[in-house]
């Protein structure tokens, strides 16, 4: 794969690029719906998926970078859907480590870091969480209609003054951070926590 910041270089600030961060292990279509419902939503020209080494806040040990790749190459062929092991090649232990760099080397990139509601729940637990807060703007995807704990979390309470309605998301491109915005998804059961279980008790 190609490095990804080589990639983003070469693009203009009114280019808007998703970062999906996360294991992919495996990668699966719910995935896949969340990038699009994002690129949609929000308007963006790309979204990567940034594949990690493994998160500090889960205990399993994921497949090799080699084995999510093909099976996320496998799994779509959108041409905005784009794969980065940037993590991994820069042995990147945190996503703030990450997204530094990335901030450093690519200024000119309109960068919006995308997540699930369940990481937005635990976002406060993240190294650095209001740095990358206050420096990346922030698309977030709800698979729950409910807001209850979303609304009481520790990020949306710190950063109460700076979301966006969900009915202006593409507002969220045009921003500057700290800005925020939630949107609904269609509810998808499906993790990667549920595949990897049905594959052991097959």
């Amino acid at each position: 794969m190609k490095k990804v910041e080589t990639l983003f270089n070469q693009y203009a600030i009114n280019y808007s690029v998703g970062l999906l961060g996360g294991s992919f292990n495996p990668p699966h279509n719910g995935h896949v719906h969340i990038s699009k419902l994002a690129l949609r939503q929000f308007g963006l020209s790309k979204i990567f998926w940034i594949y990690t080494k493994r998160n500090p806040l889960k205990i399993n040990k994921p497949e090799s970078i080699e084995n999510r790749v093909r099976k996320s190459m496998n799994l779509t062929t959108d041409p905005k859907i784009k794969f980065s092991d940037i993590e991994m090649n820069n042995n990147f232990n945190f996503s703030v480590e990450m997204l530094r760099y990335l901030k450093r080397k690519n200024s000119r990139t309109n960068f919006i870091w995308i997540m699930g509601e369940d990481n937005l729940l635990s976002f406060h637990l993240w190294k650095n969480w209001q740095w990358i807060a206050n420096n990346f703007k922030i698309g977030v995807l709800s698979r729950h209609s409910s807001r209850g704990a979303v609304n009481s979390s520790v990020f949306a309470s710190k950063f109460r003054h700076f979301r966006i309605k969900s009915s202006n998301a593409i507002a969220l491109k045009s921003a500057k951070a700290p800005a925020w915005c939630l949107v609904n998804s269609k509810k998808w059961k499906l993790s990667s926590t549920d595949l990897r279980s049905d594959a052991q008790n097959q």
